[in-house]
């Protein structure tokens, strides 16, 4: 099994993963790479890979600090969490048809529990800006952050490209960075919301307490299993995926002001609307 990894990223550097660590190559390395890998390759050369493009891919993206947490801050991220979850089930479901008419079944059965182990995620989010105290379908309509669209847009893409190898890196970033949020950012995000207010159940899913655990580590053993060209492939998606999810929106963060108006402008939750007449006009 190969050791030894490499990857092209789009900005013209060349990633390389041995079971110990990543590095960029400087072009004064002993084991320079030649032509395609090969494989299959170790699950601890994988992890370093991948994890080596999705820092990478941090780095580049990195603007600054992220606006304060506040009720409304998480509103406008709970509905990002909704925008990227409600897509990901169809298009992992129509990779694992894609994979399968290619013969490639081992790629086909992981987009294909994919779809399964994400359906539903959108409707914690719902229920998370419900618990805000908005309601969901209103809220969404109007809170559309422009990284959790263009995350949507890059997942249809990949799974739309002549191969749909990329939902797989897409799918590793996310988690991977999801693993960051542990218990203790979660213990900070309840603290910036009313008292009471129970509204981290995508968040959960989604971090170091969550399912994402065993997801990372799932993909990096069908990665690993893959053909060179496969895991270089995966890993270009994981570090491009990263830089987009990082990177602050090109207008930059939506302030304060703004996003109040937004917020102010939606109409209460159902249960608090009066109840409408009925056509003999009593309530």
């Amino acid at each position: 099994m190969a050791t030894q990894q490499w990857a092209w990223l789009a900005d013209g550097r060349l990633l390389m993963a041995s079971d110990e660590r990543a590095w960029i190559h400087a072009g004064t390395d002993v084991d320079d790479p030649a032509g395609p890998m090969q494989g299959p390759a170790t699950p601890a050369s994988t992890a370093r890979l991948l994890d080596g493009a999705v820092a990478l891919g941090q780095r580049a993206a990195h603007g600054g600090e992220p606006p304060a947490l506040t009720p409304a801050r998480w509103a406008w991220r709970l509905a990002g969490y909704h925008h990227t979850t409600t897509v990901t089930p169809g298009c992992m479901a129509a990779a694992a048809d894609r994979f399968a008419a290619a013969g490639r079944c081992a790629l086909a059965g992981w987009a294909r529990a994919k779809a399964v182990e994400e359906d539903g995620h959108d409707v914690l989010a719902r229920r998370d800006l419900e618990a805000l105290g908005y309601d969901a379908d209103a809220a969404l309509a109007v809170l559309r952050p422009p990284t959790a669209l263009a995350l949507a847009a890059r997942l249809r893409a990949a799974v739309a490209a002549d191969d749909p190898i990329g939902c797989v890196g897409y799918a590793y970033a996310l988690e991977r960075l999801a693993l960051a949020r542990g218990a203790d950012y979660i213990a900070r995000v309840e603290a910036a919301l009313p008292t009471g207010v129970r509204a981290t159940r995508c968040l959960r899913v989604h971090s170091a307490v969550g399912s994402d655990v065993k997801h990372v580590r799932e993909t990096i053993e069908l990665v690993a299993g893959l053909t060179g060209p496969e895991r270089a492939a995966v890993a270009v998606s994981a570090h491009e995926t990263a830089v987009l999810c990082c990177a602050p929106p090109a207008g930059g963060h939506l302030d304060d002001e703004s996003l109040g108006r937004l917020l102010h402008s939606l109409p209460p939750p159902r249960h608090l609307r009066p109840a409408a007449a009925t056509a003999g006009g009593r309530p």
